[in-house]
């Protein structure tokens, strides 16, 4: 294979192309967890059609909603107590976005006391935006309230629950885990890589290339989630795979650029033999990967979509990272991506070419 303008002016176009798209899609990637959905979306059922009728028919300020559970109080049904749920009912309708508040002293039916409290129905209307932003700043108001309270009853405690704030703190716990995740996952990662190539640079490349595949992911579901039903498992998901897929892609195009250099190859030559040799392996394996998640598109739960699109999303751009944007890169990296090596115990150089070639062997051995 002979190596000419044409090849690096294609190739540079090529990663032009991978690069826009991923400065496009990183915006939406950001805070995408508040875009993505806690709940189960099953089309045509009667819950969901329900809220439609509530919203749009009967335009009801509680159809979207959560509930103030109220404990502490001596008696509910008592002047004493009517006075505390008169005076937390009128502050929550003083807060920007409530559009109702409903307790017992509204209507006096038995839903809103009990034995160990009473309960406040609190309808959102947040002008467009999620309802779940309005769950910090009634919690906050809960709070206040409570201080306002405490000295004529000290064991008074307000606690918000409901469907909107469950969904808000389903979407913090899992962005939370997500990082967690990649911060434990990541050195782990960059050690493997290190041990299989004994350099730092060559150890860098498949590592980024799988950050920059998720980053993709979430954003193009982020930029989906606008238009479509997507579960909060995508961005669980699409970490997961990108890490696999991402990292296991570039280090099978990493390691035919080496072997190309090896050979006697200049940089630019070897970028094009390890993008043909790799590049065929590569589309053949997220082929296959593809149509498996491709299936579960046919699914009408949200939640299997999700992880199809998840799946699909993640093997695309791994795909396409490693083919159009890799190969550019190291042909400007050339013979630099030895530099920084590693040192290592007399016995390891052995076992890092056998983990090496055990790795690059095939895309789908080392991932699947």
């Amino acid at each position: 294979m002979r190596i000419g303008r044409g090849a690096a002016r294609r190739r540079f176009w090529l990663a032009m192309v991978g690069f826009a798209m991923a400065l496009a899609l990183l915006p939406f990637s950001f805070k995408v967890e508040r875009r993505l959905e806690t709940t189960v979306h099953i089309e045509g059922a009667e819950s969901q059609k329900v809220d439609l009728e509530l919203a749009q028919r009967f335009q009801s300020p509680y159809a979207d909603r959560l509930v103030l559970v109220i404990s502490g109080l001596p008696d509910p049904d008592s002047a004493k107590s009517a006075d505390a749920m008169d005076f937390l009912t009128t502050s929550l309708r003083s807060v920007a976005g409530v559009a109702g508040a409903v307790s017992s002293v509204d209507w006096p039916d038995p839903l809103f006391t009990g034995n160990n409290g009473a309960l406040i129905l609190v309808g959102l209307d947040s002008h467009g935006e999620p309802v779940e932003a309005l769950v910090p700043k009634l919690r906050a108001k809960a709070h206040w309230m409570e201080a306002q309270l405490r000295s004529q009853y000290p064991d008074l405690k307000l606690q918000i629950t409901g469907e909107t704030p469950l969904n808000f703190d389903l979407r913090k716990v899992s962005a939370d885990d997500v990082k967690h995740a990649e911060e434990r996952a990541m050195p782990v990662t960059l050690l493997l890589l290190l041990l299989a190539f004994g350099s730092i640079v060559a150890a860098l490349l498949p590592l980024g290339v799988g950050l920059l595949s998720i980053s993709m992911a979430l954003g193009a579901a982020g930029l989906l989630a606008t238009h479509w039903h997507l579960s909060i498992l995508v961005q669980n998901l699409a970490t997961m795979l990108g890490l696999g897929l991402g990292v296991d892609y570039a280090l099978l195009m990493v390691s035919r650029f080496r072997e190309a250099l090896c050979d006697g190859y200049d940089p630019g030559c070897a970028a094009d033999v390890a993008a043909w040799q790799a590049g065929c392996t590569l589309a053949i394996s997220a082929t296959t990967v593809a149509i498996g998640f491709s299936a579960l598109l046919a699914v009408p739960i949200s939640e299997l979509r999700s992880i199809g699109i998840a799946g699909l999303l993640v093997t695309v751009f791994s795909v396409m990272l490693c083919t159009f944007v890799l190969p550019w890169v190291l042909g400007l990296v050339g013979h630099r991506i030895n530099s920084a090596k590693v040192c290592l115990p007399p016995d390891i150089p052995k076992r890092r070419r056998i983990l090496t070639r055990r790795m690059s062997g095939g895309c789908g051995g080392a991932t699947w």
